[in-house]
């Protein structure tokens, strides 16, 4: 065959490579989308119900393809399992839960990773006191994770899930949060496994520990408190550069936290900072780590005041850059050294200046706020993530984040919102939007973008040059 047929014929059959369906095109999930984790009844595909407050539930995701931060249309859904299938465990969750079920993706971006417990939902409501050190006790997070005791001890488990909605659920840690929550879960690389969550008071089954996929055990990472013997209560574990972060919101131990800090320098494979906890992030509150701030007419959510002096309650955050940072703030901090209640719920921005940390403003309005003292209501946020988009040459942050109730079965919504990364104060008319709602008798906990996989969109220019150099590869060693 002539030389120029031969190219003909390579750049033909390309093209009938990039119109052929791939892998990526039968993938559950849809990079680009965002993905919210959902707890109880109501959720697409749960079998039984409906669940009371602190009874276990199924754990589901729901997808949602995306219009910029102003709407969001539901896509599909996905049930964790409920039941035990080879290395894989059943993973439910606590319906009511205020901090579980947080929910993102890994360092290399193919997978989503949740906590829970490794016990059908339905198997553990029959017969609750079985897996409780108290046997009175009937919420999930109440059962106990020590083997060896009394009671049938209930495994928490970390979920990786694919682009394909595969679960890989065999990472099943005893020891870890005993009587209490699992809260988050982050890996770098879909091998180890980074966990966090609160144990009992007085134990060594709270804190960040890291874990390989497919363990049963798991290694602390910050250790017990010295003089205390008692481990640390954390909050959302995450990676950023190569540096592993935790925020933390507590007054268990011997030292009061209510910041976000590193542990370790790096991502540590074991007890870090000497075993005295995240090393606070200079600048996030005061130099006593209680997030003591006196609000400013920047930082006020409407709720507080200019003038007045609050705790910070850090949930979830991410970094958009090295020095920009996002806060979900639930309002509702565990300390209580600042000399008013209230606190600064909402999304926080903080951007890092002369090696401090500095928040510049408070975004509150779209969300309805109420006070931490009312009886129900939105107090700040929980969860949230976002990323950077470039608009008419300017760098913006669309955010989705997930409300924070004072009542365990309030009413839960995702949001959206798009801030101008560069800013350092609030743009007039900024607000976020509400794009979902959680069925009835469910809670929205946790959002993240969708996962990909390692095969090109069809389409892509990857695929293209892929296929045409493997081409040519062929035709040159045929020559």
């Amino acid at each position: 065959m002539p030389k120029h047929v031969r190219l003909h014929a390579i750049a033909a059959a390309a093209v009938l490579m990039l119109a052929a369906p791939t892998a990526f095109a039968d993938s559950f999930f849809v990079p680009g989308n965002l993905v919210v984790s959902v707890e109880g009844n109501g959720v697409v595909g749960a079998t039984s119900g409906p669940y009371g407050d602190n009874q276990a539930a199924p754990l589901s995701l729901f997808q949602y393809k995306l219009s910029g931060t102003s709407a969001a249309s539901y896509v599909n859904s996905l049930v964790l399992p409920q039941s035990n299938s080879g290395s894989n465990y059943a993973v439910s969750s606590e319906y009511g839960s205020s901090s579980e079920g947080s929910l993102q993706l890994s360092g290399n971006g193919k997978y989503l990773t949740i906590m829970g417990y490794g016990i059908n939902a339905a198997t553990f409501n029959a017969n609750p006191g079985k897996y409780s050190p108290d046997s009175t006790n009937t919420a999930l997070a109440q059962s106990g994770s020590v083997q060896g005791q009394s009671y049938t001890a209930v495994p928490r488990v970390v979920a990786l899930i694919d682009s394909n909605g595969s679960v890989n659920s065999s990472t099943a840690l005893y020891g870890v949060f005993s009587g209490n929550n699992p809260r988050s879960a982050y890996t770098p690389d879909g091998k180890n496994i980074y966990v966090s969550g609160q144990g009992t008071k007085g134990d060594n089954t709270s804190g960040v520990f890291v874990a390989q996929v497919g363990s049963n055990t798991a290694t602390s990472v910050t250790g017990n408190d010295a003089g205390a013997g008692a481990s640390q209560d954390t909050r959302f574990v995450t990676g950023y550069n190569g540096q592993l972060y935790v925020s933390s919101d507590s007054k268990s131990g011997a030292t009061n936290r209510s910041y976000i800090g590193t542990l370790g320098n790096g991502m540590p494979t074991g007890q870090a900072n000497n075993g005295n906890g995240p090393a606070q992030l200079a600048g996030f509150g005061n130099s006593g780590g209680t997030g003591k701030v006196s609000i400013t007419a920047a930082t006020t959510n409407g709720i507080n005041a200019p003038g007045q002096q609050i705790n910070l309650s850090p949930e979830a955050f991410f970094f958009a850059n090295a020095t920009t940072m996002y806060v979900a703030d639930s309002g509702t901090s565990k300390q209580t050294s600042a000399t008013s209640s209230l606190g600064d719920g909402g999304l926080q921005k903080w951007s890092l200046v002369n090696g401090a940390w500095q928040l510049d403003y408070t975004v509150s309005a779209g969300l309805n706020l109420v006070s931490n003292k009312a009886s129900a209501g939105t107090t700040g946020l929980l969860s949230l993530t976002g990323q950077t988009v470039m608009v008419d040459g300017v760098e913006q942050e669309q955010i989705f984040a997930i409300n924070y109730t004072v009542g365990d079965l309030d009413p839960t919504y995702l949001f959206g919102l798009t801030d101008i990364l560069g800013a350092t104060t609030l743009q007039s008319g900024e607000a976020f939007v509400k794009l979902a709602t959680a069925p009835a008798d469910s809670n929205f906990k946790g959002v993240s973008f969708a996962p990909t996989s390692d095969v090109p969109e069809p389409g892509s220019l990857a695929l293209f040059f892929a296929a045409f150099a493997s081409l040519v590869a062929v035709r040159r060693k045929r020559a």
